[in-house]
């Protein structure tokens, strides 16, 4: 074979290779690679998504419980002011106005933010001489909201945490406050279900109007089925 037809065949090559090149180049936009098989796993979901951790305010504090509950303490040593908190997001809030607040305190006093006491449709049911921890679902009835003054001493609506015998026991000796071992069921205004059992009315240096109590969310209620755990019976 001449020089010259290698000489051809090598610029033939040549321009194959280039022709190619430039074939991959233009359609380079519409090449897609292979599609990744590692799937997206999504956001983290730990605990319940639809629980906020509680945070605190001027005159609220909470400490989080191993059992998923908060233990609450608030300051309502003003004999003048009410402090709110909105249990569905665990704040300390404004209760000079119906608006979020579900729960207010002053004192020994107990608000909640239905009947007579605000707009909210906020209601409890009591469950006396319950364990906080048999308490798995919220009853079905039994709730009641804040009430006109009934035929008692004072002139404040009957707060539903004083139907019964009240939140607390007062000793005449003494004159302490001693929390009962009921059990709250609070529905809020958002609708969802919360149980408070109150603990404390002093702090650990006798302060009085040291409020502390134990909540936590439970699901609604059944169409069946009890509220509260019963025990075991051997």
């Amino acid at each position: 074979m001449s020089r010259f037809s290698h000489r051809s065949s090598f610029l033939g090559r040549a321009a194959a290779a280039l022709l190619l090149a430039g074939s991959l180049s233009a359609c380079g936009d519409d090449l897609e690679l292979p599609p990744d098989e590692t799937e997206d796993p999504g956001p983290q979901e730990p605990g319940n998504p639809d629980e906020n951790e509680p945070t605190d305010g001027s005159h609220v504090k909470h400490v989080a419980n191993d059992d998923g509950s908060y233990t609450t303490t608030v300051n309502a040593t003003s004999s003048a002011d009410w402090i709110g908190l909105d249990l569905d997001q665990g704040a300390q809030v404004s209760s000079s106005e119906d608006t979020v607040w579900d729960l207010a305190f002053n004192r020994f006093n107990v608000r909640t933010r239905g009947g007579v006491s605000g707009t909210g449709n906020v209601a409890v049911a009591v469950l006396p001489e319950t364990d906080f921890a048999a308490v798995t679902q919220a009853p079905a009835e039994g709730y009641v909201a804040d009430a006109e003054d009934g035929p008692d001493r004072g002139e404040d609506p009957d707060s539903a945490f004083q139907q019964g015998d009240g939140w607390y026991a007062y000793d005449m000796t003494t004159h302490a406050l001693t929390a009962r071992r009921n059990v709250y069921v609070v529905r809020s205004d958002a609708g969802a279900y919360f149980k408070v059992a109150m603990q404390s009315y002093y702090d650990d240096a006798g302060t009085p109007g040291m409020l502390s109590f134990r909540w936590s969310k439970v699901p609604g209620p059944a169409s069946s089925g009890s509220a509260v755990t019963q025990p075991s019976v051997y």
